[in-house]
């Protein structure tokens, strides 16, 4: 089982259809307002989760009588989207699609890369994605791969403080052994120089695929 997960944040309708359509029918989980977007634009909804204090009266009402849901108490220790995010982890699918995670609110932006170690330390593949980035936070050795690369640029930030022994090949830039704190942009915008390429590190490490 795929799931995909749709917040209140920046939402686009062609990269819904296209990941909707990638994750070949997921199980769909509306996250607040992010649950009006796909009513408005036809996605099959499994379950909506929220306190649904970012959509009008109506909008609550047409979706907790329609929809399975779950209303959270607006005053908690999660936000809506950890909530939902280990609701979906709880039901162990082999991948996780974020979407609606960017846009204005930074916090909250952060925040959801943040998570995404949720998803990893417990075996499950989890990107947050938007029109130009698709996000992962990972460990170990990953293969990247130009045929299948979200955008031209491939950036690696340390998850904490540092990242240690950071080794890449097959990319413009490699390196070997590099220990990357948060306080330097030195594995911004980096790119595949082969076919595949590999990013490897024993530390927690955000990689970013974006383009223009």
């Amino acid at each position: 089982m795929k799931i995909l997960l749709v917040a209140g944040g920046e939402l686009d309708i062609d990269v819904l259809r296209e990941t909707y359509s990638s994750l070949d029918n997921p199980y769909v989980i509306g996250i607040d307002r992010g649950t009006i977007f796909l009513m408005e634009n036809g996605i099959k909804i499994d379950k909506a989760i929220g306190d649904f204090d970012s959509v009008s009266d109506e909008e609550r009402e047409n979706i907790l009588s329609g929809i399975v849901s779950e209303k959270l108490n607006p005053v908690k220790d999660d936000t809506d989207t950890e909530h939902a995010l280990k609701y979906a982890i709880s039901l162990a699918p082999e991948e996780i699609v974020m979407l609606g995670c960017t846009g204005r609110r930074m916090d909250h932006c952060l925040a959801c890369v943040g998570m995404l170690r949720l998803a990893y330390d417990a075996g499950i593949e989890a990107y947050i994605i938007d029109r130009y980035n698709r996000i992962r936070v990972t460990r170990g050795n990953v293969q990247m791969s130009a045929a299948d690369s979200y955008g031209k640029y491939i950036s690696v930030l340390p998850y904490g403080d540092v990242a240690r022994g950071i080794t890449i090949n097959g990319f413009k830039y490699n390196a070997e052994g590099l220990d990357l704190t948060a306080a330097e942009a030195r594995g911004v915008s980096n790119e595949l120089a082969d076919e595949i390429g590999s990013i490897s590190c024993d530390d927690y490490m955000i990689i970013m695929e974006t383009r223009d």
